[in-house]
């Protein structure tokens, strides 16, 4: 047997891959199926397969692309794949590179619904402290929805039949197709400056791309921003839009007017009951005044006046006997009160230490003059004294015993070699002064 005719494994499988990578036809793949065995690795790649109803293929995204999703892959969603098909060699299974995955038609309105609500949440738009109160009686109720709508029919009947005082105010309106949105926007305005009570934003149910008008972040801020407390009725049960997160009360259609108005038979019976209640305390309280009356007109007094006015004269009597004790009492309290004060004041008069306190102090003046006087004169003695030292060795004392000082140039001049031949000085007598100019200076001690 020739084994050169014989492959390796390994040597077909390299076949296999380089006939996948040359295939132009599988370098840019697009599928669309549902995620399987979906595992995110720790180093940020995802492994899983995308399979249909047939078939099964194993697939990879790896971290670099991966991080540019938009949502989480997850088990059972419905997506859309581009990449390209190799082979892994080490089990001989093709895969698929995945470059690009989104979310496939519902399940991608689904997630952009869901990043809405978040959006809306991380804002507070869907905070209890945003809601409006609904009002209990309204006058007026403004409905934006279609006219053609079966629903709609339903709801103005149950409005009027309900509660027939109330006005209702249909807005005809788009709520689906490509005019929906700008039509739900402009009647929602327009609602808003009715002056209504409340507003009612309905239509019937429907798939989720019907109703996708009320699930767009625009019309949603639009009912979040209404003055007017807004009602929402989209859809059944289970159909929950975005509008309804950010409304004030949500009632799936047609209970949402139900919900807007009172029901005029539970008022008429409410008002029977409180009308009923109001006679049995109107009754009871008549049967009570009946009796204390008859109890009064039986009254013995009543039957003899003369008793009561005798009565309230000795009460009378009785009273301003009482008044003039205690007035005179009070009188005899307040004179001893008096006369008591007027002793303290005698006893503390302030007469007599007025009149000691001037005394002494006429005294403690005559010692002060008297002392003044003895200082003036020692303070004197002393000064004249102090004037005779000082004439003793003035130099006026010195000029009138016969002796001068000479100056030469407003300076007294003590020694002659300070002067110069030519130089004119000054000599001060005790009276009088002379000029004269130097002719001889002689230095000699």
């Amino acid at each position: 047997m020739d084994s050169t005719k014989y492959l390796s494994v390994q040597s077909l499988t390299k076949y296999i891959k380089y006939k996948f990578e040359k295939d132009p036809y599988l370098q840019r793949v697009f599928l669309k199926g549902e995620l399987s065995n979906v595992k995110h690795h720790t180093n940020g790649h995802i492994y899983f397969s995308i399979k249909d109803d047939k078939s099964v293929i194993s697939a990879v995204m790896f971290r670099y692309d991966a991080e540019k999703l938009n949502f989480k892959p997850e088990e059972g969603q419905n997506v859309l794949l581009a990449g390209n098909i190799t082979l892994y060699e080490a089990r001989g299974q093709y895969q698929i590179y995945v470059k690009e995955m989104q979310i496939d038609g519902i399940g991608q309105l689904f997630l952009k619904l869901e990043q809405n609500k978040e959006l809306l949440k991380e804002k507070g738009y869907l905070n209890p402290e945003h809601k409006k109160a609904i009002p209990d009686f309204p006058e007026h109720i403004a409905i934006v929805s279609s006219s053609t709508s079966a629903a709609i029919k339903d709801m103005i009947t149950t409005l009027t039949r309900r509660y027939p005082l109330v006005k209702v105010t249909l807005l005809n309106t788009y709520v689906q197709g490509a005019r929906s949105q700008d039509s739900v926007l402009t009647n929602l305005t327009r609602a808003d400056k009715l002056g209504a009570d409340t507003v009612i934003l309905a239509r019937g149910g429907g798939s989720i791309e019907d109703l996708w008008t009320f699930n767009e972040l625009e019309v949603a801020l639009a009912v979040f921003n209404m003055n007017t407390p807004v009602i929402t009725g989209v859809g059944h049960e289970t159909d929950i839009t975005l509008v309804d997160y950010v409304s004030d009360l949500r009632a799936p259609t047609p209970t949402a007017a139900e919900q807007a108005v009172p029901n005029i038979r539970d008022l008429q019976l409410r008002l029977g009951e409180l009308h009923r209640q109001s006679d049995n305390l109107i009754m009871s309280k008549i049967e009570r005044s009946r009796k204390v009356l008859d109890g009064l007109s039986n009254y013995y007094k009543f039957k003899n006046p003369n008793l009561l006015y005798t009565e309230q004269t000795e009460r009378l009597r009785d009273l301003t006997v009482t008044i003039e004790n205690h007035m005179s009492l009070s009188l005899s309290e307040n004179r001893h009160m008096l006369n008591k004060h007027m002793s303290g004041l005698s006893y503390n008069d302030p007469a007599p230490d007025i009149r000691n306190y001037q005394e002494e102090l006429l005294r403690t003046e005559n010692e002060l003059k008297r002392r003044m006087k003895a200082v003036i004169g020692q303070k004197s003695e002393r000064l004249a004294g102090n004037i005779n030292v000082l004439e003793s060795v003035s130099p006026v004392q010195i000029l009138k015993r016969g002796y001068s000082y000479t100056t030469f140039n407003n300076k007294i001049v003590t020694e002659a070699k300070n002067l110069n031949v030519g130089d004119v000085i000054e000599t001060s007598f005790n009276r009088g002064t002379v000029s004269a100019k130097v002719t001889e200076v002689n230095t000699d001690d």
